[in-house]
């Protein structure tokens, strides 16, 4: 077992999750900890969606090690509406990374090393631009991918331009997208559980009258800071 002097304090990975800037963010986040056999288990809950995300850590001398990156999703959503399934994806992805950026920053590891089976790999290939290198390895446990991080200043300021790339895309999807323009004008979004739209008529979903559109938010000057 990681001993706790080793061990970012649940409490202090919790408040960090509380801080995110909601106005800055589509969803809203909480997380769970545990420590298991396997490492730490941190799952990171997105409210709205019901999606999940379990990462496992494990320090190791050089780096920190991530053995397991899986994603559970809600598949109803992607039938109400695509634009909002695929931002809760992305969104969940990068929040799990910024979420292992602070983690390495609090055991003072610069480099993150995933070895990952191919479903959880799958998740973080289409991010290749984040990584310093992607390789296939055979190990006792099967193939497994292996994606190095490094966590420095490249790192932080490609996820804030990928962030606010997604986020101008979605709020572009307003125009044609029923349930997304209903979900970005909710009084308190983080509250607005996106399945209570399945009321909605499916063909709803591509009307194209703009109607209140609501404005993209100005790119935030905040950075992830440690």
């Amino acid at each position: 077992m990681i001993s706790s002097n080793r061990l970012t304090p649940f409490k202090e990975l919790k408040n960090y999750v509380t801080s995110w800037q909601k106005e800055e963010l589509a969803f809203s986040y909480e997380l769970d900890c545990s420590v298991t056999p396997a490492g730490l288990v941190l799952t990171l809950h997105q409210s709205q969606t019901a999606f999940s995300l379990a990462i496992t850590i494990q320090p190791s001398p050089d780096s920190l090690r991530i053995s397991s990156f899986t994603l559970e999703e809600e598949s109803h959503l992607g039938d109400l509406s695509q634009p909002l399934y695929d931002a809760a994806l992305i969104e969940m992805v990068l929040q799990g990374l910024d979420l292992i950026a602070f983690c390495a920053q609090r055991f003072n590891k610069q480099e993150v090393n995933f070895m990952l089976s191919s479903d959880d790999a799958d998740h973080l290939t289409s991010l290749k631009s984040l990584f310093q290198s992607i390789s296939t390895h055979t190990t006792i446990h099967g193939k497994r991918q292996l994606l190095t991080l490094i966590i420095g200043d490249e790192f932080f300021e490609t996820m804030e331009s990928m962030t606010v790339q997604l986020h101008q895309k979605l709020w572009g999807h307003q125009k044609s997208d029923l349930v997304v323009r209903k979900y970005l004008q909710s009084a308190d979004r983080t509250n607005a559980p996106v399945l209570s739209f399945l009321s909605l008529h499916k063909k709803d979903t591509t009307v194209r009258q703009v109607g209140n559109v609501i404005a993209f938010p100005k790119a935030s000057q905040h950075k992830t800071a440690i």
